[in-house]
């Protein structure tokens, strides 16, 4: 019973771990708050999920930093 509880443990943290909200600062000093880590896709933009659980993207070219919460 122990090694089953010792990995539902170890799966919660990895999985929250996956989630961590991030906030992009924009060039013209803006913030976003992002719901996990944003990905850049192959046109040049960073894809992430909103706080409200909705998909966005911004312009890579207009992102001064990326930072975890």
């Amino acid at each position: 019973m122990k090694p089953l509880y010792l990995a539902a443990i170890a799966a919660t943290v990895l999985l929250t771990g996956c989630a961590s909200p991030h906030i992009i600062t924009m060039k013209d000093g803006r913030t976003i708050a992002t719901q996990d880590a944003p990905e850049m896709n192959d046109d040049g933009f960073y894809e992430y999920e909103t706080p409200e659980g909705s998909d966005a993207s911004v312009n890579g070219s207009e992102v001064l930093e990326i930072n975890e919460k």
